[in-house]
């Protein structure tokens, strides 16, 4: 198994928990000094990783190599994880940042599957996890970008999933609301007063493992983002756009 972003966050927390189940996980990021302390710990000992910007083409063909050379050429596993998220209103938030969601939450999502596919393709029932989002199902105020970009990977996913099954290749996505880590508080900051209980990430890795032994290229974390999803398919656009705001605590 291949995780990007694998660092921090809900990264990390799914390569310890593959990793406490006997899975040889490759733990990959730009941040390769967190890496490397990572691997120093004892719940790591069978697993590898190294340096992965997913914004770069080279980058992302060594840390492919690099993973190869560990497997001898088997991904049983990809996990599209590495994404960034900033909050604020859109006129607001400065292009430079905006567009850097778009490097790395769309075409860095699409430059992992493209490179990785001949790994992929050559490993018997092999799986792509695309990290996604609760914000695919409506347009979040003040993540207009980071929610757009979680459609892209929605649209790709669904796509894909038709392209590669000719291939063998299971792709899937998971779709988590906000959750406990830096990048889950981020993503509340302008939205409801009321403090909304977060999810803890372990709830994220439990899903990617349902995800690769299931069929369905959606699966939608916790039992109000299901719901909501549900009425956001189903009811007129007013009535979609109400129940977004009553969810997101939006004024």
């Amino acid at each position: 198994m291949m995780i990007t972003g694998a660092a921090r966050g809900i990264g990390l927390t799914t390569a310890r928990y593959f990793a406490e189940k006997g899975w040889r996980v490759g733990l990959y990021d730009r941040d390769s000094e967190a890496i490397a302390e990572v691997l120093q710990q004892p719940e790591f000992g069978r697993c590898f990783g190294g340096v992965c910007d997913v914004t770069d083409d080279e980058s992302v063909t060594y840390a492919l190599q690099h993973f190869a050379e560990q497997t001898h050429d088997v991904m049983d596993v990809l996990v599209n994880n590495a994404g960034v998220l900033s909050a604020g209103y859109f006129e607001e938030l400065d292009l430079k940042e905006q567009n850097k969601m778009i490097e790395v939450n769309v075409l860095g999502v699409m430059r992992m599957a493209h490179a990785a596919f001949p790994l992929l393709s050559d490993t018997p029932g092999s799986t792509l996890v695309n990290l996604c989002s609760v914000s695919s199902i409506h347009g979040v105020p003040t993540l207009a970008i980071y929610s757009a970009s979680k459609f892209f990977v929605n649209g790709f996913t669904e796509a894909l999933a038709l392209e590669w099954e000719r291939h063998g290749i299971h792709v899937t996505c998971v779709k988590p609301p906000i959750i406990n880590t830096q990048m889950g508080a981020a993503a509340g900051m302008y939205l409801s007063d009321t403090p909304v209980p977060k999810l803890e990430p372990i709830v994220v890795a439990e899903t990617i493992e349902k995800a690769i032994h299931r069929g369905g290229t959606s699966h939608v974390i916790g039992t109000g983002s299901k719901i909501w999803g549900l009425l956001d398919r189903w009811l007129p656009e007013a009535g979609r756009e109400w129940v977004a705001r009553k969810v997101l605590g939006f004024k």
